[in-house]
C-alpha cells in the first residue's frame, strides 16, 4: 500500500496481531526521516550567485493565460470629478460616518416635525400632553 490505512484497518491489523508498518507506506516510516535529514542541507545562497546554463538563462518564460472569473462581473460605481460624493449621517444623532441601526450615541431631542406623522395626530398628541398634565397639577 502507498497510503497511510484507516482506523478500522488498523484496529482489524491489531486484533489479528499483524505488524502495523507493513501496512503504511515507506515515506510515513520514521526510518524514512531519518534517511532524508542524515545528508547534510546546503543553502542555495543569493540568485546573483547561481550559475545556470545560457540556455535556461536565455529562455523567456510568460506570463500565465488568465482565465476570467466563473459568473456576472462586479462593476464597481465610477464616480466622475464632476459628481459630488455625499456621505451618509445618522438620523438619530446627526453624526457622520455610521447610521442609526449601528449608532451607540444619545439620540437627538428634534424640536421640528416627525417624520411620518401628520399634522392632524401631531396637534392631536401636544394636546393631550397638554391636557395630561395640566390635569396633573391641579390634582
Amino acid at each position: 500500500m502507498d497510503h497511510f490505512p484507516c482506523s478500522h484497518a488498523l484496529t482489524a491489523a491489531w486484533e489479528r496481531n499483524l505488524d502495523l508498518t507493513t501496512l503504511c507506506a515507506d515515506y510515513y516510516k520514521r526510518q524514512t526521516l531519518i534517511d532524508a535529514y542524515s545528508v547534510p542541507i546546503i543553502p542555495v545562497g543569493h540568485p546573483s550567485t547561481w550559475v545556470m546554463p545560457f540556455d535556461i538563462a536565455q529562455t523567456v518564460i510568460l506570463n500565465p493565460i488568465s482565465r476570467s472569473q466563473a459568473g456576472r462581473p462586479m462593476v464597481g460605481c465610477h464616480v466622475s470629478s464632476s459628481e459630488r460624493t455625499t456621505t451618509r449621517s445618522c438620523r438619530r444623532c446627526g453624526q457622520s460616518g455610521h447610521n442609526s441601526r449601528r449608532c451607540s450615541n444619545p439620540p437627538l431631542i428634534n424640536e421640528g416635525p416627525s417624520r411620518g406623522v401628520p399634522d392632524e395626530y401631531r396637534q392631536l398628541e401636544t394636546t393631550l400632553t397638554e391636557k395630561g398634565s395640566s390635569s396633573l397639577g391641579n390634582g
